[in-house]
């Protein structure tokens, strides 16, 4: 909770300000997870703080909620490109994805559970960022990612607006981006490395070196190309069902 709370102060997602009259803040709480490796043993544990964002009234506290989802079909277009013409697939992860984007409606909210300014315990936090569990939270994440890939010389796929493509004379890079979640592949190493440095200056980036696991899927090189398997999917299934 104290390192979620740190890289919140170091995002300047708030700023605390006595309460506004009528003032209605939104709500927040903890939210706590268990993240795993894809054969399922536990990697590390998370704690989150989420705003509850079913308080809020639209016009008021959002408008524009809606964030483009990468298709599963432009995945395994991406993916077999790759293997026919045996590029490198690289994938991302974005720490604290949703703090990098910006806000444009004024919005408050309470004070984290058990982390109140014992100074100032009335105040309520003045949202500068995007937190998880606002409406509008994935829509201004997609928003600034997209921005920064653009300026990358990428431009948007027409079929897909989650693949992002570069294509020059002799460079070809695609992008595949899910939420915080980003893959890229390409015929130019060096121009990957190069995208992912520039990317991390902008974001704070974890490069998570070949692509082994994307939005459910095992994915597992072999001497004939790619092998992918939904095995700790369908075994979370099990459990969940108690079957």
């Amino acid at each position: 909770m104290s390192e979620e709370l740190t890289a919140l102060m170091r995002h300047g997602t708030w700023e605390l300000v006595p309460p506004p009259p009528d003032c209605q803040p939104v709500g927040c709480k903890w939210v706590f997870r268990v993240k795993r490796h894809p054969n399922g043993f536990i990697a590390r544990f998370k704690a989150c703080l989420v705003a509850k964002g079913y308080h809020q009234q639209p016009g008021l506290d959002y408008s524009e909620t809606f964030s483009p989802v990468v298709k599963p079909a432009t995945i395994r277009t991406v993916l077999t490109v790759a293997v026919v013409q045996g590029w490198s697939l690289r994938q991302l992860d974005v720490n604290n994805a949703f703090l990098h984007g910006n806000l444009h409606e004024i919005v408050y909210m309470s004070q984290p559970p058990g982390f109140q300014d014992t100074t100032t315990p009335h105040h309520v936090c003045r949202l500068n960022k995007a937190i998880y569990g606002l409406k509008q939270a994935p829509r201004a994440w997609y928003s600034a990612l997209q921005q920064a890939i653009l300026k990358l010389g990428f431009h948007n796929s027409k079929a897909d607006p989650s693949l992002f493509i570069y294509h020059s004379a002799t460079i070809l890079c695609y992008l595949l981006v899910y939420v915080d979640d980003l893959v890229i592949t390409g015929n130019t190493p060096s121009f990957l490395t190069h995208v992912i440095h520039q990317l991390g200056i902008q974001f704070s980036l974890k490069d998570l070196g070949t692509l082994h696991y994307f939005l459910g899927l095992d994915v597992i090189p072999t001497n004939n190309g790619l092998f992918l398997s939904q095995h700790q999917y369908i075994q979370d299934l099990l459990f969940k069902t108690n079957m």
